[in-house]
């Protein structure tokens, strides 16, 4: 592809298909076919699948990294989750609080689960140490929503959970429709199925060490999570901006 010719051809083959879609003249350029068609360039569309290529499967020492979800296994837009806000307190029979946290011993996850303001259950992970504080916190939420399938016993109006987290930036992520990051994707697959199986999930924004006590004990948790050295790695996407 660093070769002039090589692109030529590629366009040749793409401008041909585009004049026939849209039977405009022959002398319409490359770009406004594609735009007419809503084709990307096939120049970009290379580009973008080998820098995903590289950063997922193509480095030499095998690694792998957190690269956004290939577009041929995106949901159609008409299956966009439509992210709801708790409006009040006391509003959901499930209250999960989540957070990532980033020490000197490494990357955590953590989750405590109230069930009627009762704690339930108390969980936290251990992710590779080139993970991100944004990692931590999304698979958090993924394992807790994992979890509410153990709730069976909730039936009706009561299977209502609230995700309480203190990350704004995966608040945001889950509801823009364009962020297609791995961990992303799987937390919008687990609220789709539980939402199959008639739960109602919200996501509310928690000010972090805002006297918040189901936050607090999520802050305490990471850090244990952390501190567990020998504990098994549950996440090992390492992140990787692809640029």
């Amino acid at each position: 592809m660093e070769k002039k010719h090589n692109g030529l051809k590629l366009k040749l083959v793409q401008r041909l298909t585009n004049i026939k879609m849209t039977k405009a003249y022959r002398t319409t350029s490359h770009e406004a076919l594609c735009v007419l068609t809503g084709m990307t360039p096939i120049l970009i569309g290379l580009e973008s699948q080998a820098k995903i290529y590289h950063n997922t499967r193509g480095n030499e020492k095998g690694e792998t990294y957190d690269a956004p979800k290939h577009y041929s296994q995106w949901n159609h837009p008409t299956d966009a989750l439509e992210l709801k806000e708790k409006r009040k307190e006391g509003e959901c029979t499930i209250e999960v609080y989540t957070d990532g946290r980033i020490l000197v011993g490494g990357v955590g996850s953590d989750i405590a689960i109230f069930e009627n303001s009762q704690m339930s259950h108390q969980m936290f992970y251990k992710l590779a140490d080139e993970c991100s504080k944004n990692q931590a916190e999304q698979l958090a939420i993924v394992k807790a929503l994992e979890k509410l399938k153990d709730f069976s016993h909730l039936q009706g109006p009561f299977r209502t959970a609230a995700v309480d987290t203190d990350s704004k930036i995966t608040v945001d992520s889950i509801a823009n429709p364009r962020n297609h990051q791995y961990l992303i994707e799987l937390i919008r697959d687990e609220v789709r199925r539980l939402q199959k199986d008639n739960w109602s999930i919200h996501f509310t924004w928690v000010k972090a060490h805002n006297d918040n006590v189901g936050n607090e004990i999520a802050d305490q948790l990471a850090k244990k999570a952390v501190s567990g050295r020998d504990g098994k790695t549950a996440y090992s996407r390492k992140y990787r901006k692809v640029q």
